[in-house]
């Protein structure tokens, strides 16, 4: 695993439709917008206090120094317009178990076509030859058909199902453990 890809200049990204780069200072309207919005949180958690929310960014957009745990969050763009659709993230999960996790949101008006697949799909590339983790991983409820659909559609296969395992805005939900292997260690 080559933890020292992982840069400002090499997580930028373009495909058909998309410019997806590390999330800096002057993304804080839109993160604070995607992480307020009652429907995109319904699953995910709780909308912060203002504060907790402002130091969450904080530590999203701080300079990645090898280390567990801590969450890279890029923005996405539709390419022409640049009209920001959501944000995507990765996270080293274990470095000894080379393992990463990914994780996004999407505002509702962009969801359904097919920009996170299309998000995830050039991270997912960074993360596997690059980065050269032996696999990504992804959590969500049950019941957030959009994500676990995501997950699938990018080739993530569902490895369990955990009873009552996220407990978010109040209410306790089983949850999908989705997963895949690097295609060079198979």
């Amino acid at each position: 695993m080559d933890l020292s890809v992982i840069t400002t200049d090499n997580l930028q990204f373009t495909t058909d439709r998309l410019s997806i780069s590390l999330m800096d200072e002057s993304h804080w309207p839109d993160f604070q917008h995607i992480q307020a919005d009652n429907e995109i949180m319904k699953y995910i958690g709780p909308i912060l206090p203002f504060d907790e929310l402002k130091a969450k960014f904080l530590d999203r957009i701080r300079p990645f120094i090898q280390e567990e745990g801590h969450w890279l969050t890029l923005a996405i763009h539709h390419k022409i317009t640049r009209e920001f659709i959501g944000s995507l993230g990765f996270k080293i999960d274990s470095i000894s178990d080379q393992r990463a996790e990914i994780g996004y949101l999407v505002l509702p008006k962009h969801s359904g076509q097919g920009y996170t697949t299309e998000a995830c799909n050039v991270l997912n590339k960074f993360i596997f030859e690059q980065v050269k983790v032996r696999k990504i991983v992804a959590h969500c409820t049950t019941v957030n058909t959009g994500s676990w659909k995501v997950m699938e559609k990018v080739g993530l296969l569902r490895e369990g199902e955990l009873k009552m395992d996220f407990f978010v805005n109040d209410n306790w939900y089983d949850g999908y453990c989705y997963g895949l292997i690097n295609p060079i260690y198979c």
